[in-house]
């Protein structure tokens, strides 16, 4: 019991404190309605574990950090990196898009959770291209019509962005006169791994003679790819890459991984007939891959298989680094503001807590050893495979 009592989410007050702090910096306007906002601060108080999250890293990227004692200064650590980027989100994040500072307050930020643009915009953009994390934690699914309260678990993780020339990923694959084929094994490799996160998340959360149930949007597709458009390599060619890096995935994941990985094509008329047979073709062959197509089985909060005996469900939330989880929220009609905040409206069979993943929820994933040395593991690193 000591070790649940210095647990900070377990602190209502403290957690209640951090909710009105980050509901101040959104202006107020985070959920789009004022019930859904009221009901998650319920579950807060009633359910603190829901604040539970596990940060799941690559284990090829742990290598520590060092002063520099020449240039006397600190040089970033794969732990650094990882903390910089949970500890100082800008909290609405649009690709560099200014219009979404609108959407928030920076000195409403620093007052509440402490820290400033600065501190922000800190990390050297060649560092922040390398950094790759996921967060995984339990949500609660609010009732709605016939459907009763529900427990689900949402991962979040970001696609490779190019969705702007100006995203530290596209300099970092784009700059240097690299050949094309060199550009689409970087994409590749980088997409794998993004998909391998995916999966070690959901491992991480079952226990032995349970099935994780993934269902994820085509992340890394749509605006991901937009800034892609007018180089000289066909858009068409890393979709190709990211069919490959499913194959890859599911063919190498550890025959002991029991899941199913649904992926949730939204508009099969944004892809080629080649992309999409491409995948149909792989369902097939594989047990571990179903496909969801379009408004019926396209959604990725629609449709979700609850109450299955020995199955845990995750929603993968194609999220962004750079930004706080939920990123624009109600403002933000992507599968992100969709899945955590209930943009628009458009999803009320899925109101959910997944707010509650920021990690000023869990201040534990800013001291990842220390909260270890208490029995909280609260980082992970992936397997070999």
């Amino acid at each position: 019991m000591a070790a649940s009592n210095s647990n900070p989410i377990f602190n209502f007050p403290r957690q209640e404190r951090c909710f009105n702090a980050f509901m101040r910096i959104y202006n107020d306007k985070a959920f789009r309605s004022l019930e859904h906002r009221g009901w998650v601060v319920d579950k807060m108080r009633e359910n603190p574990e829901l604040c539970k999250t596990t940060l799941i890293y690559h284990h090829e990227d742990e290598y520590p950090g060092y002063h520099d004692e020449k240039r006397n200064t600190w040089v970033y650590g794969s732990d650094d990196k990882i903390r910089d980027s949970i500890m100082y989100p800008i909290p609405v994040y649009w690709g560099g898009n200014a219009a979404a500072n609108q959407y928030f307050d920076w000195r409403l930020v620093k007052s509440g959770l402490g820290y400033s643009e600065s501190n922000a915009m800190k990390m050297p953009e060649e560092l922040r291209a390398t950094v790759r994390y996921a967060i995984v934690g339990p949500v609660k699914v609010k009732a709605y019509k016939e459907l009763p309260e529900r427990d689900a678990f949402v991962i979040h993780t970001e696609g490779v962005n190019l969705e702007s020339k100006s995203t530290a990923v596209y300099k970092a694959i784009f700059t240097g006169g690299k050949r094309k084929d060199d550009i689409l094994t970087d994409y590749f490799t980088r997409h794998r791994s993004m998909l391998k996160l995916i999966i070690e998340s959901a491992m991480s959360q079952v226990d032995e003679g349970e099935r994780a149930w993934i269902q994820a949007p085509m992340i890394g597709a749509g605006c991901f790819l937009r800034g892609i458009e007018g180089t000289d390599i066909p858009i068409e060619e890393f979709l190709k890459c990211q069919v490959m890096a499913m194959q890859s995935v599911l063919n190498m994941a550890p025959p002991e991984y029991n899941f199913v990985y649904k992926l949730c094509i939204f508009n099969t008329d944004e892809f080629s007939n080649d992309i999409i047979a491409k995948y149909q073709k792989m369902v097939h062959e594989n047990e571990r891959l179903e496909l969801g197509m379009n408004k019926d089985g396209g959604n990725v909060i629609g449709n979700v298989p609850y109450d299955v005996p020995s199955q845990k469900v995750f929603i993968v939330n194609a999220g962004d680094s750079r930004s706080c989880i939920g990123n624009g929220m109600d403002n933000d009609p992507t599968v992100e503001g969709f899945i955590v905040a209930n943009a628009r409206g458009y999803n009320p069979q899925w109101q959910n807590t997944s707010f509650l993943h920021n990690a000023y929820f869990n201040p534990d994933l800013f001291q990842p050893a220390t909260a270890a040395a208490s029995g909280r593991q609260v980082w992970k690193a992936t397997m070999h495979w």
